[in-house]
Order: C-alpha cells, then sequence, then structure tokens
C-alpha cells in the first residue's frame, strides 16, 4: 500500500485499496463511458463488500473457469493452448452477458508449460482427459508421513527438494540439489554450484527456464486481452488466489485420505504444518493482489466443509489457521474472498467471527437462508445458486430460481448473486436469464 497506510486502521486500508481499485487507476479505457460502467460495476462490489446500505443493486459475479470458452465452442484443449482464443473468449463473454465482474482466463493455465514441466498434480485436455474437457486435480501422496519434519522445518527447501521434483517430472533432478544455504560462505559455494552444474540438473533448469519462457510469451498474448476487459468496464473478481493451509497439506502434500488418518495418528505434526504454512500462503495471497492492482484474493475452501470432519476438528485443525491466513491478508488492506464449497451450514458462528474485517464468503450448498439470518449485516455472502438449473433448467425456471434467492439473501445489503461453483459449462439461454434477473430484482 502506499506510504503512510500503516498509521491507518485495518478497515481504512482495506477501504483504500477498495476504492483505489474502483477508480480504474492505470486502465486506458477508450471513453468516459467506459471509465463509467468499470467504476459502477467495481463500486457495486465494493458496496457490498463494506455492505454499504446506500448500495443501489445486487453485484452479478459468476465463477467461471471455461464457461466463456466453451459456451464459443472452444474445445479444452484449445482454450489452453491457445492463448488469443481464451482471451477473445473471455473477452465475448463479458461484451456479451454484461456481468458485474470478469473470470480470470489465466486461471486455465498454459498446455505447453505443463507439457515442458512434465506437471503431474493436474491432468488436462490431451494429457489425461479427452480434448473437449477441462482440466482435473490428480490426488496422489506425494509427500509421506516422514517428511513432516522437512516441512514444518523449511516450507521453502521441502517445497524445492521434495515436493516440486514429484509433482514436476522434468524437475526431478532438484531432488538431489544441496540445501541453498552453502551460498553463505566462499568456501561452500563450490559444492553447492559444482551440484548445479551436474547434466541431469541442467537439464531441469533448462526445463524450467523454457516453461518460464513460454508462460511469459502467453501472458503477453492474452494480458492485451485481459487490458480489453477491464477496458471495456469489466472489472475482475479477483487479483490473486492463496488456500486455506489444511487444504495445501490435504489437496497438495498428504492427499485427502493419508491426512484424514494424521489427525488421529500425529495430529500435533498437522497442526505445526498448518502453522507453519500461514505465513507462505499470506504472502502468496498479497504478492498478487498488488502486483494486480486488485484487492479480491480468492480463497478456495475444500475441506473443512459439513460432513467432511467434525466440528471439534474444523475448530481445531481448519478454521485457526484460516483465519490467521485471513487477518494476515487484511493488514495489506486486501479482501479475503473465500469460496466456500460444499455446505457451511454447522460452521455459520465461526464465518461470524470475522465480522471485524472487510470479507466475503461465496457459498455452494450452504443454505442461504441460514447465511442471512446468522451473516447478514456482519459479513458479505455471495452465492447459493445451484449451476445445475443453469445446465439442466429453462430460462424461466432460472428468473424464478433467481428472484427467490435475492429475496431470501440479499435484505441486508451485503450480498453478491453467484453461482455455487466456478463453471467449467454453461448454457447461453440460461447464463442470460441468471443475469438479466440479477439486475431487474436486485435493484434496491
Amino acid at each position: 500500500m502506499e506510504q503512510g497506510s500503516d498509521k491507518l486502521s485495518v478497515i481504512e486500508r482495506q477501504d483504500a485499496f477498495l476504492a483505489k481499485w474502483v477508480s480504474g487507476e492505470g486502465i486506458e479505457f477508450p471513453s468516459e463511458e467506459n471509465k463509467a460502467a468499470y467504476q459502477e460495476r467495481a463500486g457495486l462490489v465494493a458496496d457490498a463488500i463494506k455492505i454499504d446500505q446506500n448500495i443501489k443493486r445486487v453485484p452479478i459475479m459468476p465463477l467461471t473457469t471455461f464457461a466463456p470458452t466453451m459456451l464459443k465452442g472452444i474445445s479444452g484443449r484449445q482454450a489452453m493452448y491457445d492463448p488469443d482464443a481464451a482471451g477473445q473468449a473471455y473477452l465475448d463473454f463479458c461484451t456479451t452477458y454484461g456481468p458485474d465482474t470478469a473470470g480470470s482466463a489465466p486461471m486455465l493455465m498454459y498446455g505447453p508449460a505443463l507439457e515442458t514441466l512434465k506437471y503431474n498434480l493436474y491432468k488436462w485436455p490431451g494429457n489425461g482427459v479427452a480434448d473437449h474437457l477441462s482440466y482435473q486435480f490428480h490426488e496422489k501422496e506425494y509427500m509421506k508421513a516422514d517428511e513432516f519434519d522437512h516441512l514444518i522445518s523449511d516450507p521453502t527447501d521441502f517445497w524445492l527438494r521434495s515436493w516440486i521434483p514429484k509433482t514436476h517430472a522434468a524437475l526431478a533432478p532438484f531432488a538431489s540439489m544441496p540445501p541453498v544455504y552453502g551460498s553463505m560462505e566462499l568456501p561452500m559455494l563450490g559444492p553447492l554450484l559444482v551440484a548445479l552444474g551436474t547434466p541431469p540438473i541442467q537439464e531441469a533448469l533448462k526445463a524450467l527456464m523454457e516453461a518460464g519462457k513460454q508462460c511469459f510469451d502467453w501472458i503477453n498474448v492474452l494480458g492485451s486481452y485481459l487490458g480489453q476487459i477491464m477496458a471495456a468496464g469489466y472489472p475482475f473478481g479477483a487479483g490473486s488466489a492463496t488456500k486455506a493451509p489444511f487444504d495445501v497439506l490435504s489437496d497438495s502434500f498428504r492427499g485427502t485420505t493419508p491426512l484424514m488418518m494424521d489427525i488421529y495418528r500425529r495430529p500435533d505434526k498437522v497442526l505445526a504444518a498448518v502453522d507453519r504454512l500461514v505465513r507462505p500462503m499470506i504472502e502468496s495471497g498479497v504478492s498478487g493482489a498488488m502486483a494486480n492492482g486488485n484487492p479480491l484474493v480468492f480463497i478456495p475452501l475444500h475441506k473443512g466443509a459439513d460432513g467432511f470432519m467434525s466440528d471439534d476438528q474444523f475448530k481445531k485443525f481448519y478454521w485457526p489457521t484460516l483465519k490467521a491466513v485471513m487477518y494476515g491478508i487484511v493488514e495489506a488492506g486486501c479482501v479475503p474472498a473465500c469460496f466456500v464449497e460444499g455446505g457451511y451450514n454447522q460452521r455459520l458462528e465461526y464465518l461470524a467471527e470475522t465480522s471485524d474485517i472487510r470479507c466475503m464468503y461465496l457459498f455452494d450448498r450452504t443454505d442461504m437462508k441460514k447465511a442471512h439470518d446468522q451473516l447478514g449485516g456482519k459479513v458479505c455472502i455471495a452465492g447459493g445458486f445451484p449451476v445445475s438449473l443453469i445446465l439442466t433448467g429453462t430460462p424461466d425456471q432460472v428468473k424464478e430460481e433467481t428472484k427467490k434467492l435475492i429475496d431470501t439473501a440479499a435484505g441486508k445489503k451485503g450480498y453478491i448473486l453467484s453461482i455455487g461453483c466456478a463453471m467449467d459449462e454453461a448454457k447461453a439461454d440460461t447464463l442470460s436469464a441468471f443475469i438479466d434477473a440479477g439486475k431487474q430484482y436486485g435493484v434496491y
């Protein structure tokens, strides 16, 4: 944030960052009309987050992954290999349907770079998944139980020399690298550099550099479309992303089943590990938001849902470090935007604890009446619309359900209309009905 911002309260820092984002500072608008449209849309989102009682309409924020490209008849593979096609589809999505926020095309990632790295944490179209589909997470036990101490003592070294070699096959030689600490003194520098000069590590470094060059070229193409989207009057619904520490440990490191056994077999190690991941997750979210000039930090919540773990387990293993990440993010003036996957009907009391900061909870399968009754007026709530109705319903059914949802969830002003998942697919007529109904029935 700007000089002197450390003298502001947390809320003041958040409001200052939101105001800067709403202003469109740094965006080259082709006309005053486009600038005004951008400021109106971003302003609606900011007002909902602040629970501003003077807000004029419920903002509409449909989460999207492959839906903009699929609606254009672009296969998942083309979307991940042709940045011009993906970028144009995301731009067309905004100008065709008129949501209040744009989806983030870089979420699709660039297929050639994944090939170069021999990435195996996901399967993607043409590499384990049919060309016409989207990518899929490939969960596996990438961290063994005896590696907890490595992660806890030095997360960066664990990431570099243990986890990355298992999830990026082209970088497998990194496992034979010595720790980088040898660079601290001249007599120890030689052995480190010799190790880096071995043919396997040299090849791994070349692969890493090639993937970096590929992604640099990719974002230079895609970036022009992202600029066009903002210049056309559409703010992005997130400036960066991070994760809950428990989800990092469960999703990407241990795997779901091993970690759920860990909380019984080695609970102290789990607690130490998630605590060690708090600071890296804060820095990951804040750095991207600052770089993009967008305060919204997207946090998908995967393993804290009702039925996945008990309330006592949530209170012990999941919530404290998620809350710590959220509060670390707001210290920088950013706004945690939690995508609450699954149902959180038993967790709402915990979410209410964050009423002293600006944040947003976008719900998937949570009862929106309960969310409104327990959280309304305290924190911004969002979501709740079933994607199944977008895919299988009629426009009239969608319109009726949208009105019902707004009537249920928007009464205390801090509500953002959204679909309860990130859409890979959509239908043009029902999506139009959803957005149009939001604008019709969401007026205060």
